[in-house]
């Protein structure tokens, strides 16, 4: 009888000596809630019947990624999920936003146009400046029309572009690219 109760306290010496040995296991802390999108503008019409709003006059656009100012903004409500699909930003575009390595991009044009949808398991999320659109990035200015960022794949696409390099103050002055 000695010997079971031996051979017990043994493994049950074990086992308690073994959970003290282990890594601690981390405890995920809970996602934090998207702040909202703000939307702020002199007049706004909303037409629930066809799902959209239309905003008029110091169009400013707040969210965590970016802030967009214009004059008149068209938005197709979504109906069934929480995403908006499709926006149309127009007259004195300006889009202000921090790239992943925390460098802010400067954006212009007469228009802009959001586009989000998932094909399968594809996000497409692009928009799409024309009318002039110029992006200031802290290394050079481009010039593109029509120019499109695909916030998905976090890249830009240029149509016949003119880059011109900013002195960073290494490289000497600003000099055309193409």
């Amino acid at each position: 009888m000695n010997k079971i109760i031996f051979l017990l306290m043994m493994v049950v010496g074990g086992v308690v000596l073994a959970q003290t040995n282990l890594p601690a296991t981390k405890v995920k802390a809970p996602a934090k809630p998207k702040a909202p999108t703000e939307i702020n503008s002199d007049a706004a019409d909303f037409h629930m019947n066809i799902h959209q709003a239309i905003y008029r006059g110091h169009v400013v656009v707040v969210d965590p990624q970016v802030r967009m100012t214009c004059t008149w903004m068209l938005v197709d409500l979504p109906t069934g999920g929480d995403h908006l699909n499709h926006v149309l930003a127009v007259t004195n575009v300006v889009v202000d936003f921090v790239d992943q390595k925390g460098q802010t991009n400067h954006v212009t044009a007469a228009q802009a146009v959001y586009d989000y949808k998932v094909v399968g398991a594809m996000t497409n999320e692009t928009v799409t400046f024309s009318g002039n659109p110029i992006v200031e990035m802290p290394t050079m200015t481009i010039y593109s029309e029509p120019l499109v960022w695909d916030r998905a794949a976090n890249k830009y696409h240029f149509t016949e572009p003119r880059m011109i390099s900013k002195d960073t103050g290494t490289n000497g002055p600003a000099q055309k690219l193409f």
